[in-house]
């Protein structure tokens, strides 16, 4: 890490105030900006165009968070024909010259962040309140996320919160810090700030702006959540939810039509485009940066694809029939339909994944970018023959949506103790009726602030399972119930199991995977075991790398 923070050193660069509109800070070059050293944030305006310029330059690390999240992980593979870059980091095999090793951009968006925030004027006051302190806060909540990337990825950090303006500066030594002193100090660092105003300067570039902004209490439950800490966590997702009014909806199941199952209604994929909590976004002028996400998935010659484990998961998995109007499971069958559905004709309907022809082609494909991505008539992809007609490119990718919060306030619930509350995000859905039904819910699990969910703003919750598992779901009472077990512990892993393969069902390829699986894996006693073991599926016939992932040193970019 040392050299890649010496390279960063040698050409450092401080985020400037941009001059231009809202919109167009999704097309300017961040870095080529610099502040004078003297140089204050004085106005609102100011404050405002400091974060917008950082989200744009924490933007251009967005498909590597996509990239390394998930081919660390079970549920994507390189393939043969993908850049060798690629192909090394999902086979935990990198040589000196990988492009995954560079932390530079890391490290400049943080002393951006570090110069914004020592400059901006947080005493500023307009009727006793202290106008800038949000976007100062924010700035503290994106510096916070882009340390805890460089952790995840390289798991340990450089640890520096002062503007570094020369390259004598940079090239000092700074503590090197692991995952767990740099999640301590992050924590230490936001949690006088949950109360905080949250931003939203309005719609930008045609996208919601309240939706590019990270809610302090999400990182920190996230944080939280890795330690162990799991009543503080599951306090925290709490607080997000209530605050920005998040259900999991049933307007996006993917369900069959009719028992029959001629035809299915492929609702659940309108979901990575319409649970947004918080997404990166890109400009609407396509001849700028933009993820190359749609070339590397939909394309003939692809480099990232379903693997085989993800796809054997989700065609196996038990589909409990139901109808809007019953009660009960009408018919058992196999697949999940998150993940694609093949009707009794033998026909392919996409989901998160697609099963098709692209020319000469036939394979599996991830169909989730492309089916999010901006389309124009006009200018092609040189490198992508599945498109000769228009130009496809991604426009958002998504950090954090309805399901992450549900799903990460379930694993907490249930290490706290509450397994059947959490079994009740996933079969059921937080709500009056479940709560309020014992057979469902023990009543001692149902505690203040989480009997919140019987309010009636919570009524239209489902459980994430129905969305691709079938409405029958609810009602199974012999495979998909919680079977007795000999100790509480068990119980609480049988159940963390079932979130961890819903957490693949409902947000599969958004580059939380290796996230999921590490923080998982370090509520085992089997750790590192449990994520060796997980990972290792991707390599079924190459025992030799299971034995290496059981040393945590072979997960991270070094």
């Amino acid at each position: 890490m040392k050299k890649s923070f010496i390279i960063w050193a040698s050409a450092i660069l401080v985020l400037a105030m941009l001059t231009t509109s809202c919109q167009d800070v999704f097309e300017t070059d961040s870095r080529s900006l610099v502040f004078e050293e003297d140089n204050q944030l004085h106005s609102t305006s100011d404050s405002v165009y400091s974060v917008l310029g950082i989200l744009s330059q924490i933007g251009k690390i967005g498909e590597r968070y996509v990239l390394t999240g998930e081919l660390r992980g079970d549920l994507m593979s390189a393939t043969d024909d993908a850049p060798s870059d690629m192909q090394e980091l999902a086979n935990f095999n990198l040589s000196a010259s990988n492009r995954y090793r560079d932390l530079s951009d890391y490290y400049a968006i943080i002393n951006n962040c570090n110069y914004a925030i020592a400059r901006m004027d947080t005493s500023l006051l307009s009727y006793q309140t202290k106008v800038m302190l949000p976007e100062w806060v924010q700035l503290k909540t994106l510096r916070a996320w882009t340390y805890w990337q460089i952790g995840l990825l390289a798991g340990r950090v450089r640890w520096f919160t002062t503007p570094l303006l020369s390259v004598s500066e940079a090239s000092a030594e700074y503590p090197e810090i692991s995952l767990d002193e740099l999640a301590t100090r992050l924590i230490a660092d936001l949690k006088p700030y949950t109360e905080e105003r949250e931003l939203n300067y309005g719609t930008i570039d045609g996208f919601y702006s309240s939706q590019m902004f990270i809610p302090v209490n999400m990182l920190l439950g996230d944080l939280y959540l890795f330690l162990n800490r799991y009543e503080e966590a599951a306090l925290a997702y709490y607080d997000v939810i209530d605050r920005h009014g998040l259900l999991l909806s049933g307007d996006y199941m993917s369900r069959w039509a009719r028992i029959t199952r001629e035809s299915a209604y492929m609702n659940h994929n309108n979901s990575y485009t319409s649970e947004l909590l918080t997404t990166l976004v890109f400009s609407s002028n396509p001849v700028q940066y933009h993820p190359l996400l749609v070339r590397y998935s939909y394309n003939d010659v692809p480099a990232i694809v379903p693997s085989t484990k993800y796809i054997s998961q989700m065609e196996h998995s038990i589909h409990y029939y139901g109808e809007p109007s019953s009660t009960s499971v009408m018919g058992y069958f196999t697949g999940d339909l998150r993940g694609l559905a093949r009707d009794s004709k033998g026909q392919y309907a996409s989901g998160d994944y697609a099963h098709l022809t692209l020319n000469s082609r036939e394979g599996d494909y991830i169909y989730k970018f492309v089916r999010a991505a901006t389309s124009t008539a006009s200018g092609r992809d040189p490198y992508n023959d599945a498109f000769t007609d228009r130009l496809a490119y991604t426009r958002i990718l998504p950090l954090y949506r309805t399901p992450h919060v549900y799903l990460r306030l379930a694993e907490a619930l249930n290490r706290s103790g509450r397994p059947t509350m959490a079994f009740a995000v996933v079969k059921y859905g937080l709500n009056s009726t479940t709560l309020n039904d014992t057979t469902r819910v023990d009543s001692t699990e149902v505690t203040y602030p989480f009997s919140e969910f019987t309010l009636a703003r919570y009524a239209g919750n489902v459980g994430t399972a129905t969305r691709g598992r079938g409405l029958g779901a609810s009602y199974d009472q012999e495979s998909f119930i919680i079977p007795e077990r000999e100790t509480l512990v068990d119980t609480i892993e049988f159940v963390e199991d079932l979130i961890l393969d819903e957490m693949a069902a409902e947000t599969a390829f958004e580059g939380n995977r290796f996230f999921d699986l590490l923080r998982v894996a370090r509520h085992r006693d089997d750790f590192p075991g449990f994520m060796a073991d997980k990972v290792a599926a991707r390599f079924p016939n190459t025992p030799e790398l299971k034995e290496k992932l059981k040393q945590p040193a072979a997960w991270f970019v070094k």
